[in-house]
């Protein structure tokens, strides 16, 4: 599995609610399937490090066969209970594929 540019943010800037994004991008087999990142069950023991897991799906249709890059996305709109995430850890296939460290946007 080919993935690059992973990036992830907290937006603390006003007006509140905050806002915590991951991006990435990921190689795959036609321009029909599509990326997704859903939180891993279950989390880690560190609060602070965020787990997902990559899934990709197929959309019905007929797709040229041929390898693009397709981007994978999580957003979440921060409560002030949820933890103050540092690091996020992706895998696929029960793998790490990717770890980014988390920016604060002020």
């Amino acid at each position: 599995m080919k993935t690059k540019d992973w990036y992830s943010w907290i937006n603390l800037m006003p007006p509140k609610p905050d806002d915590f994004h991951v991006i990435g991008e990921v190689y795959v087999a036609n321009p029909g399937v599509k990326a997704m990142l859903c939180t891993r069950e279950p989390q880690g023991i560190n609060p602070e490090i965020l787990l997902l897991d990559l899934h990709l799906i197929q959309e019905p249709g007929m797709w040229a066969q041929v390898m693009t890059w397709t981007q994978a996305k999580y957003d979440k709109v921060l409560t002030p209970k949820s933890p103050r995430y540092r690091q996020v850890d992706i895998f696929f296939n029960n793998e790490p594929i990717a770890q980014t460290n988390v920016e604060e946007i002020h």
